[in-house]
């Protein structure tokens, strides 16, 4: 049950810091910002689907 509850809070905690991401990525007023937003943003999402099995290539 502990297990349990860690991952489902590892999961909450991903999908907030990607939404954040994201929001930032997309209205941040700085381009500096904005860049460094989406290429965190790049990584953590990337780094996710090939997780999943999916091409890394494509």
């Amino acid at each position: 049950m502990v297990i349990g509850l860690l991952s489902a809070c590892a999961a909450v905690l991903y999908g907030v810091t990607v939404s954040v991401l994201a929001f930032t990525a997309t209205f941040a007023r700085r381009p500096a910002l904005r860049g460094a937003a989406r290429s965190t943003l790049a990584v953590l999402v990337r780094g996710a689907a090939v997780g999943r099995g999916a091409d890394p290539l494509g």
